[in-house]
């Protein structure tokens, strides 16, 4: 077993562990972590992907198990995502690997500035009476559902063209106009993540553009992470782990 592989092995474990915690799917270390070795960027997206569902997939079991996931978002989300990745992944065929570095820089500081005000955004919410589950709530404004069915659009174009999921967009926005606890927030955002990421990476895989000996190392490797992830989620406080992730993102931005 090469050194890209078994060093592969153990960033997807990682990337497991926090997508899951924090809801944003682990391509957003995937991606990176591949790039370095010289992947082009529909090779780095498509085999991302690979990491990104398992995740997801193993998030979202153990999710469902603990009655964490609005299903009615999540499949709205879904639907509205998925012909975003088919422009996510023609992008992906016009972008250099210089430019998807950039272009993934600031994914990278923006993805580190969100987890950093996500704890206070926590904070805020929770106190708020006026938020609550959406599980208690039986009517949607339109004006919710077209900025839900936009934003999701969006996520699904930044899902495949850069391989990381959605869950950067989703997350925020299930606190932010539906008053989620951040826990469902997550388990929403991944189970969404199952089939954005399935989507992306069945049209990856019809134009053979997955690295499939490191993407099933990957795949493995955020399967565990994805079930470590879930469950240290509903034990432990994940705001140190958030803030020693972002700087970590910064710097690797800075790359």
């Amino acid at each position: 077993m090469s050194i890209e592989i078994l060093f592969g092995f153990f960033i997807s474990i990682i990337a497991g562990v926090i997508g899951s915690m924090v809801g944003i799917g682990g391509g957003i270390v995937i991606s990176p972590f591949l790039s370095y070795f010289n992947y082009a960027p529909p090779q780095i997206s498509s085999t991302s992907l690979m990491s990104v569902f398992s995740t997801s997939l193993t998030s979202s079991f153990i999710y469902y198990r603990n009655k964490l996931i609005s299903y009615k978002i999540g499949i709205i989300i879904s639907i509205f995502s998925i012909p975003g990745t088919i422009f996510g992944v023609i992008i992906s065929n016009f972008i250099s690997l210089s430019d998807f570095k950039f272009y993934f820089a600031f994914i990278l500081i923006g993805t580190s500035i969100y987890l950093v005000l996500k704890t206070k955004l926590k904070k805020n919410i929770n106190k708020d009476p006026a938020f609550s589950s959406i599980k208690n709530k039986s009517d949607i404004s339109y004006l919710k559902i077209i900025l839900l069915v936009t934003f999701s659009f969006f996520a699904g174009i930044l899902s495949s063209s850069f391989g990381i999921g959605g869950g950067i967009i989703f997350v925020p926005l299930l606190i932010i106009l539906y008053g989620m606890k951040m826990n469902h927030a997550a388990a929403t955002s991944q189970f969404a993540l199952v089939f954005t990421s399935f989507a992306g990476l069945a049209l990856y895989i019809y134009y053979g553009y997955p690295n499939y000996s490191m993407g099933i190392i990957l795949a493995i490797g955020s399967l565990i992470g994805g079930a470590i992830g879930s469950k240290l989620s509903q034990k432990i406080n994940s705001s140190i782990l958030i803030k020693i992730f972002s700087f970590i993102l910064i710097i690797v931005s800075m790359k």
